[in-house]
């Protein structure tokens, strides 16, 4: 989880010194040690760079190879994946199918009959009753949300699974499906 302090609430924030305004709670390399790594790198590889050069083209190829290490260092140690993402308002009724090359976000209902598919996450701020697959491609990294979790069936990556019959309990909380150790485990959200 990454939190962001904007200025404005600087004042207020129980961040004391002057740390940097990003704070991580997962466990691992600090943001700071992997922006000390890729600036120690970076400066060890513009050493190397031809004299020849101005200070201004080192000034912004240092600036280009710091972004580029550090965004490959953050990625690795945070296993980030980003996926484009499409956003659809609307229930989706029986018979509707809908696919997308990334993470896909619908704001409505997935009814019985109706079928969404996604090479990233699915989000669905609404009912998923219909079939889901996240991860279409292979990926078990990807995850189902739903507000209302209860598909016909759900797939994660090529691991599928059904919910039982008559399980559509009313007043249920957010949930979400994910992969471990090659089966879908279902979570509620809190």
């Amino acid at each position: 989880m990454i939190t962001f302090v904007t200025d404005k609430d600087k004042n207020n924030s129980p961040l004391e010194d002057e740390s940097p305004d990003i704070g991580l709670s997962q466990k691992g390399q600090s943001v700071e040690k992997i922006i000390e790594k890729a600036e120690a790198e970076n400066e060890a590889q513009s050493n190397n760079v031809n004299a020849d050069n101005t200070e201004n083209s080192k000034d912004s190829v240092s600036q280009s190879v710091t972004e580029e290490k550090i965004s490959s260092l953050i990625e690795k140690e945070f296993s980030i994946k980003e996926h484009a993402t499409k956003f659809h308002k609307g229930n989706l009724r029986s018979g509707m199918f809908m696919e997308y090359d990334g993470s896909l976000v619908i704001l409505g209902d997935v009814n019985p009959g109706a079928e969404v598919k996604a090479t990233g996450n699915i989000l669905i701020l609404g009912a998923l009753k219909g079939i889901a697959h996240a991860g279409c491609k292979g990926s078990t990294d990807a995850f189902v949300f739903a507000l209302n979790l209860i598909p016909v069936q759900l797939r994660i990556g090529n691991i599928i699974t059904r919910f039982p019959d008559g399980d559509s309990k009313v007043n249920r909380k957010p949930e979400y499906a994910y992969v471990e150790d090659g089966k879908i485990y279902v979570s509620p959200f809190e």
